[in-house]
């Protein structure tokens, strides 16, 4: 098995080279076409269009490329996870999101 890398999200590495081949292309294809919302958001009581194909757990911290170790996110979810896989602190506010998917005034 080969050596895994540390942690790293300064894409110098093409994303075949960073193990995102044929195999996460198909996953990604798959999600968007059956799942269509965020998993996140639905967890947490909102709608919102998924858009990322995420890892679980990521392939740089030895995820699999499993369909359950697979999510789709919307881009602001994806975002604050990614923050999060990279152990910085996220200081995103995000706004409350109403059943309809329309941002709740506060």
């Amino acid at each position: 098995m080969a050596e895994r890398k540390p942690w790293s999200h300064g894409r110098q590495e093409s994303r075949h080279a960073r193990g995102y081949g044929k195999a996460h292309v198909k996953m990604r294809e798959h999600l968007l076409s059956t799942v269509i919302l965020c998993e996140e958001c639905t967890r947490n009581g909102r709608v919102t269009a998924g858009s990322h194909a995420d890892h679980v757990i990521p392939k740089a911290k030895g995820g699999t490329d499993e369909r359950s170790n697979y999510q789709l996110l919307c881009a602001s979810c994806h975002a604050a996870k990614s923050i999060h896989d990279q152990d910085k602190n996220p200081r995103i506010r995000r706004p409350q999101i109403g059943l309809d998917g329309w941002p709740i005034e506060e």
